[in-house]
């Protein structure tokens, strides 16, 4: 019996040491987080959104990503869209029947921005196609919408990023991919396949409760930093999530006063619709 115990105490002690650390984040770099895209002045999670955040010097372009009924990987906020027909779920609807709907914009034109030729540069799109048209030249910090939704939307995903040259993460300055989720299962299965990619597990205002010492200690396993509604974001806070080395990046902050305040509390990043007044509130503020 002492046999038996020992063997299993060792194999526990085995798997404890070859567990992963969570992925490391730049501890020097102030993020900005193109929120959808530049999406206050563009339809979200479009191509001349995300076109327009780069081109305002946004560090990162954020995906949406849902799963659609025949298994495309698609951009978009919502888990639903409303069609002639009524409203459905996107795992109902064919990734042919999103590219139909038809979205404006009141972009100016002031800022030049490239696009593909052939593709609406308003209309949904895909993963992929967001991957083959700005490719390694961008970074992507990506969402996995109701994963619990979707069987399988982390390894298409995964699978997608390795097909396009993303992964595995190369040693650069600042990580290519981020992702990020309110499941921490969904999150703690990726870490297992691809334990260098930064993880964020986000937090809603109603679950600021959850944002505890001991309950941030459980999440810095697995994830790099927390994703936090800006209306529960205290100095406080971003000390304890610090102390458990987990990095904090608020939503969604636009404000020039609000950018201003992040960053004298010590948070280590924004999500923001306006990445050009974020770009000039950092160079003003840290120089970068």
């Amino acid at each position: 019996m002492k046999k038996g115990f020992l063997l299993s105490l060792l194999i526990l002690l085995s798997a404890c040491s070859t567990a992963s650390m969570a992925a490391s984040l730049p501890a020097d770099k102030f993020l900005i987080i193109a929120h959808r895209g530049a999406s206050a002045y563009a339809p979200e999670h479009s191509l001349l959104s995300y076109g327009l955040a780069v081109q305002m010097k946004a560090d990162y372009i954020e995906l949406d990503v849902h799963m659609t009924k025949d298994g495309e990987l698609v951009s978009m906020h919502d888990p639903f869209v409303h069609l002639p027909d009524g409203r459905k779920q996107i795992a109902e609807v064919d990734f042919q029947e999103l590219k139909e709907i038809r979205r404006e914009s009141d972009y100016d034109g002031k800022l030049s921005v490239s696009l593909p030729e052939g593709i609406d540069p308003l209309r949904i799109v895909s993963t992929e196609e967001i991957f083959s048209y700005f490719q390694d030249d961008v970074n992507y910090y990506i969402e996995l919408k109701t994963p619990a939704s979707y069987a399988g939307i982390e390894d298409a995903l995964l699978g997608q990023l390795r097909a396009f040259g993303l992964l595995p993460l190369e040693d650069t300055e600042l990580p290519k991919v981020i992702l990020q989720s309110f499941d921490a299962r969904s999150l703690k299965k990726i870490h297992v396949q691809e334990p260098d990619i930064p993880l964020i597990q986000l937090y809603s205002a109603k679950n600021e409760t959850m944002l505890t010492k001991k309950r941030l200690e459980k999440v810095a396993e697995y994830a790099s930093g927390i994703g936090v509604d800006k209306s529960v974001v205290t100095e406080e806070l971003v000390e304890l999530a610090h102390d458990a080395d987990l990095h904090v990046h608020p939503f969604t902050v636009n404000e020039e006063k609000e950018i201003r305040r992040m960053i004298e509390i010590g948070v280590d990043g924004i999500f923001t619709d306006v990445p050009d007044v974020a770009v000039e509130v950092v160079e003003e503020m840290l120089g970068e």
